[in-house]
């Protein structure tokens, strides 16, 4: 009888005592149930596919990493690239100084892309915004009345004349004259044949690994895409190299 009461006391004392959680003893390590990936790390972005009956629910199943490079590689060739603005083409040059001079009024220079600048304009950076033309220059020899025959031409760009109209003024004869040197010399001869001008001796120097002429670069490249300052531009007795810079500036 002693040990049923004490049998029944326990068991009510027991009936109103507080539960321990036991949580932790069910709780489900995830990281052991996740795909383990090449570094040795549980990979929380691999999720099943499940193929809900509301689409929004649905998770496609993931492509494979060579998938994956397949499905790039594709769109690479297959994306349409934005044309780009085409270069006009120039006239075949005649021979003489007179082939020369018809060359410079239809030459195209080197091509300039728009830059930052095309973000306004609705235009990719790398577009080409303009070429280069010499009709100014071309202009400027007829004024000037100079025979180009078995010359070299050192052509500046109608922007480098502009700009030295409005820092230093009119383009005289004698600016003209020094970018025109006695004898057809291509660009390899530069460094070592003596520049001399219908105005005087040219300054030839070595520099950044570029060939410079009174501070015009000879052969100048572009930025982007565009094409590069024309050099060796054969016109039977006379060559013409084209540069962004006037002679006379300085």
């Amino acid at each position: 009888m002693k040990f049923a009461l004490a049998f029944a006391l326990v068991g009510s004392a027991a009936a109103f005592a507080p539960q321990a959680s036991v949580s932790y003893l069910v709780h489900t390590n995830t990281a052991l149930n996740q795909h383990i990936g090449a570094g040795g790390m549980a990979d929380t972005r691999n999720p099943d596919a499940v193929n809900h009956e509301d689409p929004r629910k649905s998770i496609s199943a993931a492509p494979s990493f060579e998938e994956y490079l397949k499905q790039r590689a594709g769109e690479g060739t297959t994306a349409a690239a934005a044309p780009a603005a085409a270069a006009p083409a120039a006239a075949a040059p005649a021979a003489g100084g007179s082939g020369a001079l018809s060359t410079l009024k239809t030459l195209t220079g080197a091509g300039h892309v728009w830059g930052a600048d095309g973000i306004a304009a609705g235009k990719e950076e790398s577009d080409i915004r303009k070429y280069d033309s010499f009709g100014k220059f071309a202009a400027a020899v007829e004024a000037a009345g100079i025979d180009l025959s078995g010359k070299t031409i050192f052509a500046p760009t109608d922007d480098a004349l502009e700009s030295y109209e409005k820092m230093r003024g009119a383009v005289t004869a004698d600016v003209v004259k020094m970018h025109i040197v006695e004898g057809k010399i291509a660009s390899k001869d530069i460094p070592t044949t003596p520049l001399n001008s219908l105005n005087g001796a040219l300054n030839y120097r070595y520099a950044v690994r570029k060939n410079f002429v009174n501070d015009a670069i000879i052969g100048e490249t572009t930025f982007g895409g565009g094409p590069n300052y024309p050099i060796d531009v054969d016109c039977g007795d006379s060559i013409i190299h084209t540069v962004g810079y006037c002679f006379a500036f300085y």
